[in-house]
């Protein structure tokens, strides 16, 4: 199966999570000496405290609280009882840790070097705070022990992942630097797992591959990947090559495996991105993301299909790129952080904004009148338009339905949209 998603371990796979914590035990011990002169205290007490509390606790008590219990000991052990300061002394430890920690060198350029439609998540037994991380709007997804109640390697948090990421379990890869929780984890839920070992220790452990670097992973996924679609698309061109700019030497070469129509084979990126906008019909598709809609990809790639202008993303800017299947790289995104700001902009491309939602007073999409420029609005799975997006819109289409939901897939009904769209304009 082709990889869908692609999730990472955090600590000492993302940023050297064992250095930033013996830099922040060490602030911690010399802010203690710094109040008690005498403090007979060393870092590698601390760090001896914090392994014994661990292993005293019981299964799934979270990591800052063992640590919190750590500094108690510790303080208790060498000053005396004091709450106060032990909790002091804890949120010193988590503030320098959140304020120093630092990407390992190779994990910007693999993100970079990822294909765009990959989704990406994190699956931790950590506690890092995330979204102050410096990649938090690169992940799609943050799985952390926490918040799930469920540890590596336990198989069922690779499960949520893989709902998370929209696709199944095999169509997932997780990497991670601990053989016993993110190998063993991730093998046994059905999931790929790769090893990185950064400091040779060698063997594969189960693995079903080992890199030394995250550097190494993009073209790892890329061989798995060429292996699943050897069937798909056109091998390597015959020679003598077409003289032709649109044409790409590498697919001509290599041949060209992409989800594009027979008549792109061999083009450039660009030169297909440039044909389509040559083409492009004026009508646009809106839809709301408040909660992270995975029907955008859906959307997305129908909008590709029909030759809509672009796409706007209304709200958060991240969004799963799952249901695309790669065609955003040709079809034109836009993000809006709100509604009103969406609708200003339309209104200065002369654009009609025309919600669509199966509300009171709504006009039958079956038998409306729709304008040429336009931009079609649609709302969240289930909840449908929300109450600003109501307010800002002048006129709403409602789908007609027999059944006995209330309303129908967000992308279902994006497509009915842009179809009658194309009916009604196009011979």
């Amino acid at each position: 199966m082709p990889v869908r998603a692609v999730t990472f371990d955090a600590d000492d796979t993302l940023w050297d999570f064992s250095a930033v914590a013996g830099l922040a035990t060490a602030a911690v011990v010399d802010e203690l000496r710094n109040r008690y002169p005498d403090f007979p205290g060393t870092p590698g007490g601390l760090t001896d405290a914090r392994r014994a509390v661990g292993e005293e606790s019981p299964d799934g008590t979270s990591f800052p609280l063992i640590r919190r219990w750590a500094i108690q000991r510790f303080i208790a052990d060498h000053i005396g009882d004091d709450p106060g300061l032990a909790e002091e002394m804890t949120e010193l430890f988590f503030d320098h840790r959140r304020r120093h920690v630092t990407l390992f060198e190779d994990v910007i350029p693999m993100l970079d070097a990822l294909d765009d439609d990959l989704v990406v998540g994190v699956i931790t037994n950590g506690n890092m705070a995330w979204e102050s991380t410096t990649i938090a709007a690169r992940i799609d997804f943050w799985l952390a022990a926490d918040q799930t109640g469920v540890r590596k390697p336990d198989p069922r948090v690779f499960h949520m992942a893989a709902a998370a990421a929209g696709c199944p379990i095999r169509q997932v890869v997780h990497v991670g630097d601990e053989p016993g929780s993110d190998v063993v984890g991730a093998v046994r839920a059905g999931a790929r797992a790769v090893l990185l070992d950064r400091h040779d220790r060698g063997g594969m452990r189960g693995a079903d591959a080992v890199i030394e670097s995250l550097a190494d992973l993009p073209d790892l996924l890329a061989k798995w990947n060429t292996a699943e679609i050897e069937g798909v698309g056109v091998g390597p061109h015959p020679r003598p090559w077409p003289d032709d700019d649109r044409l790409d030497p590498e697919l001509l070469a290599g041949g060209d495996r992409r989800n594009v129509a027979d008549r792109f084979r061999y083009w450039r990126r660009q030169a297909i991105l440039a044909e389509l906008d040559r083409r492009r019909h004026p009508f646009h598709v809106a839809i709301e993301n408040w909660r992270h809609d995975l029907n955008i990809g859906t959307v997305v790639r129908t909008a590709n299909a029909f030759g809509a202008t672009a796409v706007h993303i209304i709200g958060h800017r991240r969004w799963n790129k799952r249901g695309a299947m790669v065609t955003d790289r040709y079809q034109h995104v836009h993000h809006h952080p709100t509604i009103e700001e969406f609708v200003t902009w339309a209104e200065g491309e002369g654009l009609e904004v025309v919600g669509v939602d199966n509300l009171p007073g709504s006009e039958p999409i079956e038998t409306a009148l729709i304008p040429e420029k336009c931009a079609f609005l649609f709302g969240q799975e289930g909840t449908g338009l929300s109450e600003p997006a109501r307010t800002a819109v002048g006129r709403v289409l409602s789908i007609a339905q027999y059944g006995s939901t209330r309303s129908i897939n967000a992308g279902v009904a994006a497509g009915i949209a842009m179809h009658t769209w194309i009916r009604q304009h196009t011979r």
